[in-house]
């Protein structure tokens, strides 16, 4: 380590900064491939990351490869294996999604992000990657052809000397700042926010959605099971919606909570364990320029957030993955380092891309309340819509299939009398 001036400097390959799902990968990814990479992490492990806590199956997949299995949690958090959707009539279905090809079960977790985002640093760490914790990145610039990323620890200033840089610090990624891309505009912008709560009635080992307020669609409540009893329960809304409602984030869980029927009852005797805490979703239809010249960015640095479900853990794995895998070769041009984005739009463009879309679909009550209905009346149609839910089929077929019914059978956005008795009802 060299000295220059008050500032203590030294060198890696690659610094990634943020320790969260996204950084880890790529962290974990470039240190198998050899490299010597830093990862600066602002807060120190354990520390709480506002989220959802769900880990879809292709995520799942992912993880295993990093040699992360749920066993690793020690029993904070829960498996899962289908899901229940709800309708902002009161319907509501639960299914399984249809198996693995070798027949086995689907698998998700819910994981604390207290715990989550430590095994995935840690696995980093295994892998050969240098981990800073209580580092708070203050600015890059370029250096030598390569750049000089600044942050603050406990002993004051410090650099790093490297070719490249990742960004993995979120929605308002300071390494996003520092290579002059905008935060997203309000458009291309949501909010959720969540709290525990112990003491829910009827919880089993399904991820629940509900499309609960017709006004506030396409957003909505979930529950997840955390184990021991606990839940993470959490509303997620886009921004034009939330000012539309002029109520608060705090409002409308409690509403979520307290004043929707199928949730009332169940959490009559439900105690909130800590606060409430909120984030923002940057979603990818903002279309965030991910390549630079020496630098990548990934995760919700990149607005990489699901714009149907607000998930982001398995688009920030993915493009973690991607970005190390481009980084690995050292070139730092912008040229070779395109390969990120190519390999991250292949595995998840079409899957955010469909998201959009079907976003777009979820504004219609009407359409939500005849597809529970459907699905509640055929298995067929609730495990694959479990399924695209999941990311374990395409839902890029699930918008094929609503356009090749409204194309060729029309009569399923048909409601007939009965029908539409039971939807009033909630059935």
């Amino acid at each position: 380590m060299a000295a220059e001036g008050s500032v203590r400097t030294d060198a890696a390959d690659v610094v990634v900064v943020g320790a969260g799902p996204g950084g880890s990968a790529a962290a974990h990814w470039l240190a198998r491939a050899g490299a010597d990479v830093v990862v600066l992490e602002r807060a120190r492990f354990p520390r709480d990351k506002s989220c959802g806590d769900g880990i879809t199956a292709h995520s799942v997949a992912i993880l295993h490869d990093m040699g992360v299995r749920f066993e690793d949690f020690d029993g904070k958090g829960a498996r899962t294996w289908g899901g229940i959707i709800g309708a902002p009539s009161g319907g509501k279905f639960q299914a399984d999604p249809p198996p693995h090809s070798d027949g086995a079960r689907v698998e998700c977790w819910v994981v604390p992000r207290m715990s989550f985002d430590e095994r995935l640093a840690r696995a980093a760490v295994s892998a050969g990657a240098k981990l800073r914790e209580e580092s708070a990145f203050t600015g890059m610039a370029r250096s030598n052809g390569g750049w000089r990323v600044g942050y603050a620890d406990g002993s004051g200033a410090r650099a790093i000397d490297c070719k490249l840089v990742i960004g993995a610090d979120g929605a308002h990624s300071g390494v996003a700042k520092s290579l002059g891309v905008r935060e997203s505009a309000a458009g291309h912008l949501g909010f959720a926010l969540r709290g525990y709560y112990d003491g829910v009635q009827g919880l089993t080992d399904n991820l629940e959605i509900w499309y609960y307020d017709r006004a506030t669609l396409p957003g909505y409540g979930w529950i997840f099971p955390t184990g021991g009893g606990m839940a993470n329960i959490g509303i997620g809304i886009y921004t034009g919606e939330l000012r539309r409602s002029k109520k608060t984030m705090r409002e409308l869980l409690d509403e979520f909570i307290e004043q929707t029927p199928a949730i009332a009852q169940r959490c009559r005797d439900a105690r909130a364990v800590g606060r409430a805490t909120g984030w923002p979703l940057p979603v990818s239809s903002a279309q965030r320029q991910t390549v630079f010249d020496g630098a990548l960015l990934v995760g919700d640095a990149a607005s990489l957030v699901d714009p149907l479900s607000g998930e982001g853990i398995w688009t920030a794995l993915v493009s973690g993955r991607s970005a190390a895998r481009a980084a690995a070769s050292g070139d730092g041009s912008r040229a070779v380092l395109r390969s990120h984005e190519r390999e991250w739009r292949a595995e998840a463009g079409g899957y955010l891309s469909s998201g959009r879309l079907l976003k777009n679909l979820a504004k219609s009550a009407r359409l939500l309340d005849l597809i529970v209905h459907r699905a509640a009346q055929n298995p067929y149609y609730a495990s694959r819509a479990i399924g695209y839910g999941l990311g374990t089929i395409d839902r890029r077929r699930a918008l094929r299939s609503i356009v090749l019914k409204a194309i060729f059978q029309p009569s399923f956005f048909s409601v007939r009398r009965r029908d539409a008795a039971q939807l009033a009802a909630g059935r």
